[in-house]
């Protein structure tokens, strides 16, 4: 789209108008493309750049060095979706929404709860570590066990797994 369309016929003739509107098309271009891109920052899960930053300034989320668009895209959704009440039932929901394959065992009487869940990358996996640790109440020891799917040359497929324990009560080293 060219600006000089957009004006009377009359000015697209007068060469100091047409000097302006050369001047200003690379403002033009910039605007419409931020109009034409705007609707993908109605949702979080197909975020631009520049909505995954208004997202991290909003939540006070910080980026990592080498986060790729996707990795921040699940950090900003798993923040976003951490809300209050805790409940076994809005665990369940919470957990469903992050993947569609995990189990949840509560063991009421040793106040243990054993999660295995299949996520997309490590990323992930810290970031819903970090807020289950804030969802399960404090009288609960956390156990996390994280599978991710992981492809080598060969096409065989092989499972990371993973297990995080979380016990509040005890101190957790932290960067380790």
């Amino acid at each position: 789209m060219e600006l000089l369309n957009y004006w009377p016929r009359y000015l697209r003739e007068l060469v100091e108008f047409q000097q302006i509107a050369n001047g200003e098309q690379p403002e033009f271009d910039k605007a419409v493309q931020a109009v034409q891109n705007a609707p993908q920052d109605f949702f979080l899960v197909s975020l631009s750049e520049y909505g995954a930053s208004r997202w991290e300034a909003i939540l006070g989320l910080s980026v990592a060095p080498g986060d790729t668009l996707e990795t921040r895209r699940q950090r900003i959704l798993l923040k976003y979706l951490d809300q209050l009440p805790y409940t076994y039932r809005n665990l369940l929901k919470y957990l469903s929404t992050v993947s569609q394959d995990f189990t949840v065992n509560l063991d009421n009487d040793a106040y243990e709860l054993f999660i295995r869940i299949v996520l997309s990358g490590y990323d992930q996996r810290d970031a819903l570590a970090a807020v289950l640790g804030r969802m399960v109440p404090a009288n609960l020891v956390l156990k996390m066990q994280s599978q991710i799917p992981q492809t080598i040359l060969r096409p065989a497929f092989t499972v990371c797994s993973t297990t995080v324990t979380i016990n509040k009560h005890e101190h957790i080293p932290q960067g380790g």
